[in-house]
């Protein structure tokens, strides 16, 4: 008999709504010259495995960039297709298998950039040969590959927990109940384990939080986060020698905050680390530091490295934009050993050159701001540090017609949804080539302008009117507002903000 086309992986129920701001191109297109590495030209990309298709059709609608997805499961294919039909992007959308993706369809591309987000981690070593095969056909020589997975030794301690309540569902949870179900009796079961005091809860109290936590989190997303067949955290150097087969090369993170070292590790550990002659084992030990759980990261296949010219000449075409209200900016970061902030002298002047939302090129900012406190070396940083904080993003200042359409058209089709579902909390921009996190109350509001509402008060009572009418309420400090009078003064209050604040950044971000 032959294998199930699911090759164990969930299809039962939908993987979730979620945009991936990582899988831009345009932050690869800054955080590499920022390293000091060559990025190409990205004209045609490709996104493996895009589950809803959110961030595949976000960034195809709001770019010129020719985009092509695949992921194997045909619900998600068709939510996918159906996103790109409002859009209009024309981005190329299938329903393959990694392997007749990548060997049967010869009108294929060379890819500039390829994403895989949220693949690598739940598929087979069968997979993963399919992927690095195709990546290693279709990748240009110069090519950009960013991948996502889960890493040792952040899940070291969980695996045995999650592998035995897989072994539960296979061996004791009746498959007729449906996927949700099952989960839910899998998690009671490993917690009345957990509570009967095993030596291994002891010895691994991190893993009996992270089971209390999966107890509050959404079933969908457990089931293709945990309970897939194949669940097979790796690390950073195993990662490396599958790569390796396809001549890539590391380039960095593209998680941007873990380029700051004093966010993510203390001065005795960066003391230690600088003993570490050897780049790719020093980050291996870096994700022992830090705990690593999962990796964003850029690879190259073939790094050329610029010099301080080329690295100049690259950032007059490159450019960003503060994405929130000047007010809302902040100094203060949170990494893993604890609450940091920012240099001011730095970090200040950067924000307050950037406080009118309008795209300033990298250039511009370094001849503006440099001097000798504020040399071109910290100016990048605080960029990519700021980017990381979603603070502010990529930007082309002057998006073509067709791209703008494009984005308002994708953008009314979410909105519309947001009247009576909690699902796409991003909006796409053809400022900054993608999305921006769009609250549903938010759209809600944007919808009552639409509906020619214009004070706070009427924008309020237009999505009161709406989550009244599904017995929806708003969550205020973890706790639901239950009188009309609550929810209607918390949703003034917001209406005020969208007004006041998030309205003119919108403008400025081409959101409509």
């Amino acid at each position: 008999m032959t294998e199930s086309w699911t090759s164990g992986y969930v299809t039962e129920v939908g993987y979730q709504w979620g945009y991936f701001s990582e899988l831009n191109p345009m932050r690869a297109k800054i955080s590499l010259p920022c390293s000091g590495i060559a990025c190409p030209e990205i004209t045609h990309a490709c996104e493996l495995g895009f589950g809803q298709g959110v961030s595949l059709n976000m960034h195809a609608a709001g770019s010129e960039t020719e985009w092509f997805g695949n992921d194997f499961n045909p619900s998600h294919a068709f939510v996918a297709r159906e996103l790109a039909g409002y859009s209009g992007s024309g981005a190329h959308i299938t329903d393959e298998s990694f392997a007749e993706f990548g060997r049967r369809r010869e009108d294929l591309p060379q890819f500039d950039y390829i994403g895989v987000h949220g693949v690598w981690s739940w598929i087979s070593d069968e997979n993963r040969r399919e992927i690095v095969d195709f990546i290693k056909a279709k990748l240009k020589v110069g090519g950009v590959l960013y991948v996502s997975y889960n890493v040792q030794p952040g899940w070291a301690g969980f695996i045995p927990l999650r592998n035995l309540m897989m072994e539960y569902l296979d061996r004791i949870s009746p498959r007729g109940k449906g996927m949700s179900a099952r989960i839910e009796e899998a998690l009671q079961f490993a917690e009345k384990m957990v509570e009967s005091k095993p030596v291994y809860a002891g010895s691994y109290p991190g893993a009996v939080k992270r089971l209390a936590d999966a107890k509050t989190q959404n079933r969908n997303y457990l089931a293709h986060e945990f309970f897939n067949r194949d669940w097979h955290p790796m690390s950073f150097l195993d990662m490396s020698r599958w790569l390796d087969e396809a001549k890539l090369s590391y380039a960095c993170s593209a998680s941007l905050l873990e380029q700051l070292p004093s966010l993510t590790t203390t001065q005795e550990q960066r003391e230690f680390l600088e003993t570490i002659p050897d780049p790719m084992l020093r980050h291996q030990v870096v994700d022992f530091m830090t705990n690593q759980q999962f990796r964003r990261d850029y690879w190259v296949k073939g790094v050329r490295r610029l010099n301080a010219a080329e690295q100049m000449e690259a950032f007059k075409d490159l450019s960003v934009v503060l994405i929130r209200h000047a007010d809302d900016a902040s100094l203060t970061m949170k990494g893993p050993i604890g609450e940091v902030n920012l240099n001011e002298e730095i970090y200040q002047p950067l924000l307050d050159f950037l406080s009118d939302n309008k795209v300033r090129s990298i250039g511009e900012i370094i001849r503006k701001l440099q001097s000798d406190k504020h040399t071109v070396v910290n100016l990048l940083q605080a960029l990519l540090i700021l980017m990381g904080d979603n603070q502010i993003a990529p930007a082309i200042s002057n998006p073509p017609a067709r791209i703008r359409k494009q984005c308002e058209r994708l953008n009314r089709f979410v909105r519309n949804r947001s009247r009576d579902v909690d699902e796409v909390n991003f909006l796409a921009s053809p400022v900054t080539g993608g999305g921006i996190a769009v609250s549903r109350i938010v759209q809600l509001f944007m919808l009552a302008l639409e509906d020619k509402a214009g004070t706070d008060e009427e924008l309020a009572q237009f999505a009161w009117q709406r989550l009244a009418a599904r017995n929806q309420r708003l969550v205020q400090d973890g706790k639901p507002l239950e009188t009309d009078e609550e929810n209607l003064a918390e949703l003034k209050k917001r209406a005020g903000e969208f007004l006041n604040k998030t309205r003119p950044v919108h403008s400025a971000l081409g959101i409509q």
